[in-house]
């Protein structure tokens, strides 16, 4: 029964008698979810891994078709050198042939009618062997621009391009450079294809050549045709780690929400407790028949109904502020109002506060066009803040300054205190959701870093802006201009 019970509270109703059992992200503990973003993590890194393993198998998949068209392109090349060098061969053959026959005409054995066939088949097989194994440099047999014209025209017909740059040496059995194009460099990283130049020369008799070939921009050619991928992979694995990285920002957010809410209650509910109870004996003396009327002491009960009354309004607006942080979107009721009456209002419900800690609050109302566009409501919670903030980070005997002016067309409003002030690495994050200043030795302020932010959300949604100078030990002001409602 109790287990069940269990998974009741952390499930939630769903379709009447069915009910839907999923995590509660605010309920979790730190072990929970340190689990939970450590399998997020992993899985993370295991997409990344995933995908860098998937696009280096492409892009060698990709490398490998490349290597294969440029084998063909070189088996290619070859042949049709080859092809070349047999039609002038044959063209050449006939001059070579009669040379042949002239040696043998005009041989002594001939002149001295001393021949015989087997003597005419050996001067024609001397003069063919003589042939074939004189040396015939390699540049004599083929040129660079024969083969770069080749080459370029093989690029389209194994689907490479003919603008594709390459870089080419011919070289002997050694390695050594005999012919080059282009800015080749035998020590490239890059991978080089060889194949033999010549390959129908009989073995032995001539020297063996290669062709030498590689394309320096052959890494930039692979990456160009798969970066949709990598594209696409970049961006999933971004979104990915957004979303582990803002779903464990809610989390910390939610649970800090969570704690600062739970704080929060059980603060205002002791807080609470005084004002009703003083409200409520203050009722039952007035009510109670037995005490004559004289003994009740009238004002003075009705002067303590009002300030507690003031006590509960002031802890009823705190209340209010910290649904402020649970709404997507805060729509203000924007009528005209008089800024000096919203800062009169605020200062009535701060009276109590400022009388506990003996504060001085001095007022400078110069403004002569005061009618500002806001939710009254919300903006007397924003004098409310900044009066509240003054105190809490003043010294003994506080002395606040709240004031208005017109400046450049609009309506300026300051409130300024002589407290503690701000150090300057603090300034830029006083308005930031939960940020507290570091107050050193002082442990007895009360707050949840949310006063200020408030302050700024409704003053933005004011179409004002707030600033702050502060000085350490000395002070802090801050500055509100509102735009007015009629600027003439």
């Amino acid at each position: 029964m109790k287990s069940e019970k269990k998974i009741m509270q952390n499930c939630f109703l769903y379709n009447k008698n069915k009910y839907f059992c999923g995590v509660n992200i605010i309920n979790m503990t730190k072990r929970q979810r340190r689990v939970l973003t450590v399998i997020i993590l992993f899985a993370s890194i295991g997409l990344v891994f995933a995908q860098t393993i998937w696009i280096f198998g492409v892009f060698t998949n990709i490398q490998n078709d490349i290597g294969s068209k440029v084998n063909e392109l070189l088996n290619n090349v070859v042949t049709k050198v080859w092809h070349a060098e047999t039609l002038t061969q044959i063209s050449d053959g006939f001059n070579s042939q009669q040379n042949v026959v002239d040696s043998i005409v005009y041989s002594p054995e001939i002149v001295t009618h001393n021949i015989t066939a087997e003597k005419i088949q050996r001067y024609f097989m001397e003069s063919y062997k003589k042939l074939l194994t004189s040396e015939i440099p390699v540049e004599q047999r083929v040129t660079m621009e024969q083969l770069d014209t080749l080459i370029v025209r093989e690029l389209k017909e194994v689907d490479l391009s003919p603008d594709y740059k390459f870089n080419l040496a011919i070289t002997n059995k050694a390695g050594k450079k005999i012919l080059t194009m282009g800015k080749y460099d035998s020590n490239t990283k890059l991978k080089i294809y060889r194949k033999r130049l010549f390959p129908n020369d009989p073995e032995g008799f001539s020297e063996i050549y290669y062709i030498n070939f590689y394309l320096p921009q052959e890494t930039l050619i692979v990456l160009t045709r798969i970066w949709p991928m990598i594209f696409a992979a970049f961006i999933l694995i971004v979104v990915i780690l957004s979303l582990f990285i803002y779903t464990m920002y809610v989390i910390a957010r939610q649970k800090r929400i969570s704690e600062i809410k739970g704080d929060f209650i059980s603060n205002i509910t002791h807080e609470l407790k005084t004002p009703i109870s003083s409200i409520s004996l203050a009722a039952q003396m007035l009510g109670d028949e037995n005490i004559p009327q004289a003994a009740k002491n009238i004002p003075k009960l009705s002067s303590m109904i009002k300030e507690q009354s003031k006590q509960l309004s002031y802890l009823v607006e705190k209340v209010l502020q910290t649904s402020v942080f649970e709404r997507q979107s805060i729509e203000l009721k924007k009528t005209n109002v008089s800024l000096h009456a919203i800062i009169k209002e605020a200062d009535d419900l701060m009276t109590l506060q400022l009388r506990n800690k003996k504060a001085t609050l001095i007022t400078e109302l110069k403004a002569k066009n005061d009618i500002i566009s806001t939710d009254k409501s919300y903006f007397v919670n924003v004098i409310t803040n900044l009066l509240d903030n003054a105190l809490k980070y003043s010294k003994d005997a506080p002395k606040i300054t709240i004031g208005t002016r017109n400046e450049y067309g609009k309506v300026l409003c300051y409130v300024s205190d002589n407290g503690i002030g701000i150090s300057p690495e603090n300034k830029d994050r006083i308005f930031d959701q939960f940020f507290r200043v570091n107050t050193g030795n002082v442990h007895d302020i009360k707050g949840f870093g949310l006063g200020l932010s408030y302050v700024k959300k409704i003053i933005d949604l004011t179409d004002g802006t707030v600033s702050v100078e502060s000085e350490k030990d000395v002070g802090t002001t801050f500055y509100i201009w509102l735009p007015l409602v009629n600027n003439s």
